[in-house]
């Protein structure tokens, strides 16, 4: 039998199987995504105590299974549990759905460093303040760029002119549209003020120390928040199910 590995990660999800046992989704700082079987998790305090809730840092060992999809998961310690976001709604909601992103973002087994390390930025300012539109939003950018997905936003997508007031956010296209091209996108294409898409601009470019500076007052914050959900949803397929929570909370988000 192999020796265990030993990997720094985040826990994505947990699913309850059988009696005691749970399989564990992690995005881990050496390989990328992983799935992990661990067995009597529910059962076993010494093994995994309460290390196994959800946007915990831990340290895990793994050991592959032969014949198995699934590692198998030794033991975990906790590192970072970001304690404070789990008294606050909003936070919860935001961190439930930053890591279901990366979770659905990424495939299996492919290191992804900008993205590790943008979650643990992220779950770190909801840890030591409130949640807020803006760093959000400069997380949903920044995990877009990592997993290579980033909107165009400096020009227009579709002819590459400048953009300026008329432009619409099309998913299709592959970002925003200036008002000459506008006409070509799909019916439901966000409508973007300057003022919105400037936002964007800077949350682009400036990730989450910009957004520690970026008001996204209404109505930017709505356009942009409107067109980065439906980026989101065109580049994976499907709506997260995280996305209810937080637009059940949206109010207390000010957004």
């Amino acid at each position: 039998m192999s020796s265990p590995a030993k990997l720094t990660g985040f826990v994505l999800r947990t699913v309850d199987t059988g009696e005691a046992d749970r399989v564990v989704t992690l995005l881990t700082r050496e390989r990328g995504k992983v799935s992990a079987f661990a067995r009597a998790a529910r059962a076993s305090r010494r093994r995994f105590g309460g290390s196994l809730e959800p946007f915990t840092l831990v340290a895990a060992e793994v050991r592959e299974r032969p014949g198995a999809e699934l590692l198998g998961l030794e033991s975990v310690s906790p590192l970072r549990a970001f304690g404070g976001i789990r008294g606050d709604l909003a936070r919860i909601a935001c961190a439930g759905y930053a890591a279901e992103l990366a979770r659905e973002l990424v495939r299996d087994e492919e290191p992804h460093d900008d993205l590790f390390e943008l979650l643990v930025a992220y779950l770190a300012a909801l840890d030591a303040g409130p949640a807020r539109p803006p760093a959000l939003r400069a997380y949903e950018l920044g995990a877009l760029r990592a997993a290579g997905f980033m909107p165009r936003l400096d020009a227009c997508a579709r002819c590459g002119g400048p953009l300026g007031a008329g432009a619409r956010f099309d998913p299709g296209h592959g970002g925003a549209l200036c008002e000459g091209c506008a006409r070509f996108a799909a019916p439901g294409a966000v409508a973007l003020a300057p003022e919105s898409l400037a936002a964007l601009v800077r949350l682009q470019d400036g990730g989450l120390e910009a957004a520690a500076a970026e008001p996204l007052a209404p109505p930017a914050g709505r356009e942009t928040r409107d067109a980065l959900t439906r980026f989101v949803e065109h580049v994976l397929g499907h709506r997260l199910k995280s996305r209810g929570f937080l637009d059940e909370i949206g109010g207390v988000l000010g957004d």
